[in-house]
C-alpha cells in the first residue's frame, strides 16, 4: 500500500542503488517530521530575533531555529541581513523565514558529475503583503521604513500574522511542577504549580481570574468560609445586624444643629432661593429666582459701575471689547467724524492692538484691520495675520474686485501619488478624477492628482505650493503644521495654476533652460523642462530664471497651455 510505513532492511550480498540510500534518509526524515508536526506546533524554537542599527535601511535576524506546519524544521545557523528596505519607504513590511533545500557539494571524481549534498539553507525574505500561510511561511516580526527609507522600528505583528513559538501538543500531562515564565520576567518571579499535599495543587505567586470562580467546596483563607446562600441572606438584612453607629462611620448625627434621630432634616427655600424635590429622581435640585430678572431690581447706576450711559458720555482712554462688537453711527456727513482736507472726507480708522492713522503695526498672531470709506464710495480694506488660526484670510460667498489682484492663484487637490509630495513638484490629474466637493452648494471640486513623469502629459494641472490648510470648521489633518512643504499621501494639497511662482523642479539635462522659455512635463518625475515642440495642453507656464544644466527649482510663470 501506497500508506505503508517501511525501512530499509540490508542482507549480505545485497545490491544497493542510490535510491536505496536515499529510500534510508526519507525513512527517517518523515519519520522525525511526522513527530514534529503530530506532537509540536509549528512555530520558532529560538532565537530568530529581529534587530537594526540605528539609521540602517537592513534589519537583522540572529541565528535559531523553528519548526513549520510540515514538521520541517528550520535551522538559521549564523545571523542573517533582509534585502535594503528603502524601496520600502514609508510601509510596513514583514520580515519572513521558510523552509528551503538546494542540492550542493558537486563532485565528478568518478566521471560522473553529481551533487552529494542537500543544504537546507532557510528562506529569508521581506513581503508589504501578509503571508499566503503563515504556517509554512513563518512571520519574524514587523518593520517599520521611515519615509527616507530608513527602519524607524520593529515589532512582532499581530492576529494571525504574529511571531509564534512553538510548542508541545499534549492530552494528559504529567509533570512534578509547572513554571509559568515571560522573557521580561526575571525567574525569580516566575509563578510555580507543584503538588503540596494529597489533592492538593500549591500557587506560588499570585493568581488573576477575569471570569468566575465556581466551588463545591470551601474557598479557606485565614480560616474563614465564603457560603454564597449565607452571604446573599446577610445581605438582604436592613436592620443593622452589626449594631454600627454613626460615630464608627463618621457619619453626622445633625444639620447645622438640627438633631432629629431616625427622622428626616427637611430643606426650606427662602426669598429667592428655591428648593425643588423629586422623590422619584432621588434629587433635590437648589436653585434660584433672582438671575432671571431684567429690571434691574437693585437700582444700579451706570456711575456705580463705572459704564456709559445709553446717550451722552465720553470716553477717554482706551476702550477694549472683549466679545460682542462696538457701532459706530453718524446722523449727517461730517458729524463725530474727523474732517480732513478739502472737499471734507470721512475716515473711520478700526485698529486692534495696533498703530497710527494711516498703517496698522499689529502685534504678531493678532488680528490687525484698517478700513477707510470715502465720500466717493471708495473703500479700503487690510487683513492681518487671524488668531489662533492658519489663514490670513477666508472670504465665504463670492468676492468681487475692482482692481489689480496680486498673487498666484492656488486649487486644492487630494495627493494620490502613493508617497510624499513636495513644494515644486510638478503634478498631474489622477486617472482616478475627483473625490469630494466643496464650497457653496459643493460647486468646487477636490480632484486627484499624482507626479508627472511623461514628456508632454496634457494631463498636467500646476505646481506643488504647500500643504492645504483646513478650512474653518474643519479637522486640522495635517502631519507636520510647522513644515507645509512636504504633503503626505492622501493628503489635501494647494497646487499653483496660475501666476508667478518662485519654485519648479526642472531637468534640463536634455537642453537647457532660458527665460522666456516655454516649459512641458519631463520623464523625471515631479520635474518640468523646456518644451522642444509645444503641444497644446501639456505647456504649464514659461521660465522667469535659466538653468543651463540638470536638476534646480526656478521661479516660473504658470499658464497652462
Amino acid at each position: 500500500m501506497a500508506d505503508d510505513i517501511k525501512r530499509l532492511h540490508y542482507f549480505d550480498h545485497q545490491f544497493m542503488r542510490a535510491g536505496d540510500f536515499t529510500a534510508e534518509q526519507e525513512y527517517h526524515l518523515r519519520m522525525r517530521r511526522r513527530h514534529l508536526r503530530l506532537q509540536h506546533t509549528w512555530g520558532i524554537a529560538t532565537g530568530l530575533q529581529l534587530s537594526f542599527a540605528t539609521g540602517a535601511s537592513r534589519a537583522t535576524v540572529g541565528q535559531g531555529a523553528a519548526v513549520d506546519v510540515q514538521g520541517r524544521e528550520i535551522v538559521l545557523t549564523v545571523n542573517t541581513q533582509t534585502t535594503d528596505l528603502s524601496s520600502y519607504s514609508g510601509k510596513t513590511v514583514y520580515v519572513t523565514i521558510a523552509y528551503d533545500e538546494q542540492q550542493t557539494d558537486p563532485t565528478s571524481e568518478t566521471g560522473v558529475t553529481g551533487n552529494t549534498r542537500w543544504s537546507e539553507v532557510p528562506l529569508v525574505d521581506v513581503t508589504p503583503d501578509d503571508p499566503d500561510d503563515p504556517s509554512t511561511t513563518l512571520v519574524l516580526g514587523r518593520v517599520d521604513v521611515g519615509a527616507d527609507g530608513r527602519i524607524n522600528g520593529i515589532d512582532d505583528g499581530s492576529g494571525a500574522y504574529r511571531r509564534r513559538d512553538a510548542g508541545v501538543v499534549a492530552g494528559d500531562l504529567e509533570v512534578r511542577s509547572l513554571a509559568l515564565s515571560a522573557p521580561e520576567v526575571a525567574s525569580s518571579e516566575w509563578a510555580r504549580l507543584r503538588l503540596g499535599a494529597a489533592d492538593r495543587a500549591d500557587l506560588q505567586g499570585n493568581l488573576n481570574v477575569s471570569g468566575d470562580i465556581e466551588t463545591a467546596g470551601e474557598v479557606d483563607g485565614r480560616d474563614v468560609a465564603a457560603d454564597g446562600a449565607a452571604l446573599d441572606q446577610h445581605v438582604a438584612r436592613t436592620d443593622n445586624p452589626h449594631g454600627t453607629t454613626a460615630a464608627q462611620v463618621g457619619a453626622p448625627t445633625s444639620v447645622n444643629g438640627v438633631h432629629n434621630p431616625g427622622g428626616d432634616v427637611s430643606l426650606a427655600g427662602r426669598d429667592a432661593v428655591t428648593i425643588t424635590p423629586n422623590d422619584a429622581a432621588n434629587q433635590i435640585t437648589i436653585g434660584e429666582s433672582h438671575s432671571a430678572r431684567t429690571d434691574n431690581p437693585h437700582a444700579t447706576t451706570a456711575a456705580q459701575v463705572g459704564a456709559l450711559p445709553l446717550s451722552g458720555g465720553d470716553v477717554t482712554g482706551g476702550l477694549s471689547v472683549g466679545a460682542g462688537s462696538v457701532q459706530f453711527g453718524t446722523a449727517s456727513a461730517g458729524d463725530s467724524n474727523t474732517m480732513l482736507g478739502s472737499p471734507p472726507q470721512k475716515k473711520i480708522t478700526l485698529t486692534v492692538l495696533g498703530g497710527t492713522s494711516g498703517s496698522v503695526i499689529g502685534t504678531s498672531g493678532k488680528i490687525a484691520v484698517l478700513i477707510w470709506p470715502f465720500l466717493d464710495g471708495m473703500v479700503g480694506l487690510k487683513v492681518g495675520a487671524s488668531p489662533g488660526g492658519v489663514d490670513t484670510t477666508v472670504l465665504n460667498g463670492t468676492t468681487r474686485f475692482s482692481g489689480n489682484k496680486i498673487g498666484y492663484v492656488t486649487d486644492t487637490f487630494v495627493n494620490a501619488s502613493g508617497g510624499v509630495l513636495h513644494t515644486g513638484d510638478v503634478v498631474k490629474l489622477h486617472p482616478a478624477g475627483t473625490v469630494r466637493f466643496h464650497g457653496d452648494n459643493n460647486l468646487i471640486p477636490i480632484p486627484q492628482v499624482t507626479l508627472s513623469d511623461t514628456e508632454d502629459d496634457p494631463l498636467v494641472i500646476g505646481i506643488v505650493c504647500q500643504e492645504a490648510t483646513p478650512a474653518p470648521g474643519e479637522p486640522d489633518g495635517r502631519t507636520e503644521p510647522d513644515d507645509p512643504t512636504a504633503v503626505p499621501d492622501g493628503g489635501d494639497v494647494f497646487v499653483v495654476t496660475l501666476g508667478a511662482f518662485a519654485h519648479c523642479h526642472v531637468d534640463a539635462s536634455s537642453s537647457p533652460i532660458a527665460v522666456g522659455d516655454l516649459l512641458t512635463t519631463s520623464a523625471t518625475a515631479g520635474h518640468a523642462c523646456k518644451a522642444i515642440s509645444p503641444r497644446v495642453g501639456a505647456v504649464i507656464g514659461k521660465a522667469l530664471e535659466p538653468c543651463a544644466a540638470g536638476t534646480a527649482h526656478i521661479a516660473v510663470f504658470v499658464n497652462i497651455q
